[in-house]
């Protein structure tokens, strides 16, 4: 075809200074080739999925899948999930003209699940895989099996974890290898429909939804999003692809298993218990002294840290996220500057 009448760019600008554009201009889902299919098949692999399908970010995705859930499906939310979980719940009733019926449960806790899902109904579990509060990984075995019970499917936002989290070996216990995120670190057969933004796991600013080959295949027909939104650009999908195709991602994840071994050990010896799992965002609620006089002093030292409250647990929390790409020097301020905030003395 050679004359397009497809595209809302009415001013003809190229933003980006190139012939190409950043974007074409038009909705995914009219788009002719999808910008990034050899990529989303890599990361579909990665979670041991049959396709997968790129979107502008983990809201988009979420929205798209939650719309295109089997019919008159109940979603069973995670108490405590991360809130864009909660928005795009929120988001599928205004696209869809009246809101699902969504049933909350405790947090992580799949007994509860499979106690306030409605009988005879179909049901979507909706979880996040690692909780950004607690930091403990979702049980997706036992609601992939509440799920299936209900003739639904489990949707998990692995945003925390995509890209980082793999299969544990004994080379690679910590954060295991190979990126497949929260269900592949816990060993859970595939077969869930993940959601993830890239942003932190692969520092590419788009997000992916993975899953069986059919369910894919209709978030890619009938997302709304994908309907009345554009898909990500060619900078996000560059970026993607430049990450994808870096040599030392093994290696980065190694160190960075390095890095949180010992942030964890050193706060664990000043008496300061670390939440959850190993993972790279470390954080603890306190013990030796108060999380939030932690922070502080650690600012008073030239280290930036987080300081929130959990939305699992309700208490504060202080929260430092570690990169592979933190030196020796880096790690050795960090561990001093902590001794010095929790113990009172001078680093």
């Amino acid at each position: 075809m050679r004359d397009d009448f497809t595209s809302a760019h009415f001013l003809g600008l190229r933003p980006s200074g190139t012939p190409a554009g950043l974007t074409t201009g038009r909705p995914a889902a009219v788009e002719e080739t999808e910008a990034g299919r050899p990529l989303t098949r890599r990361l579909a692999r990665w979670h041991g999925a049959g396709d997968g399908v790129l979107a502008r970010t983990s809201l988009h995705a979420l929205i798209d899948v939650l719309s295109t859930r089997v019919p008159d499906a109940v979603i069973l939310l995670d108490e405590a999930v991360y809130p864009i979980g909660r928005w795009a719940v929120g988001a599928v009733g205004a696209v869809g003209g009246s809101g699902p019926e969504v049933v909350r449960f405790r947090h992580h806790d799949a007994d509860d699940a499979r106690r306030r899902a409605p009988r005879r109904r179909r049901a979507v579990v909706v979880t996040d895989g690692l909780c950004g509060s607690c930091l403990r990984p979702a049980p997706l075995g036992e609601l992939a099996d509440v799920a299936r019970r209900h003739d639904g499917e489990l949707v998990v936002d692995d945003t925390l974890a995509a890209g980082v989290l793999g299969r544990r070996t004994p080379m690679a216990p910590v954060l295991g290898s190979g990126g497949g995120g929260t269900a592949a670190w816990l060993g859970v057969e595939p077969g869930l429909v993940t959601v993830a933004s890239l942003a932190k796991g692969l520092s590419a600013p788009l997000a992916v939804v993975t899953g069986p080959g059919p369910r894919v295949a209709r978030v890619r027909a009938d997302g709304p999003t994908r309907v009345h939104a554009g898909p990500p650009t060619t900078a996000d999908v560059a970026a993607l692809r430049h990450a994808l195709d870096d040599p030392s991602l093994d290696d980065r994840r190694a160190r960075l298993a390095g890095h949180v071994v010992r942030v964890r050990r050193v706060l664990a010896d000043l008496r300061m218990r670390p939440l959850g799992v190993g993972f790279p965002l470390v954080a603890t609620e306190g013990g030796r002294r108060d999380p939030l006089e932690v922070h502080r002093a650690l600012a008073a030292s030239g280290i930036r840290s987080l300081a929130t409250t959990g939305r699992c647990t309700g208490r504060p929390t202080l929260s430092l996220c570690l990169r592979a790409d933190h030196g020796e020097a880096e790690m050795q301020r960090l561990e001093q500057a902590l001794a010095g905030a929790v113990t009172g003395r001078a680093a």
